[in-house]
């Protein structure tokens, strides 16, 4: 089976890092999440999130319940 790195930012307005880690803990390995600096106009968090996974579907939909993506790049490793 083929196996994706998934390099994202997510935009997040009412959830912590730490719910947000426990979601996607189990659909993948090397989970990295990186809080992003607030910009006048951001709201919310925006984290930026990289993760290695045999289906970036489940984490793509996973990370939408939570808020906005936004800048993904997937790369396949065979």
């Amino acid at each position: 089976m083929h196996k994706y790195f998934l390099e994202f930012v997510l935009s997040m307005h009412s959830f912590s890092e730490e719910t947000l880690k426990n979601s996607l803990i189990e659909f993948g390995e090397g989970l990295e999440i990186f809080p992003l600096p607030q910009d006048a106009e951001n709201k919310g968090k925006d984290f930026k999130i990289h993760i290695s996974t045999e289906d970036p579907t489940i984490i793509f939909d996973t990370c939408a319940q939570f808020g906005r993506l936004k800048s993904i790049k997937i790369e396949e490793k065979h």
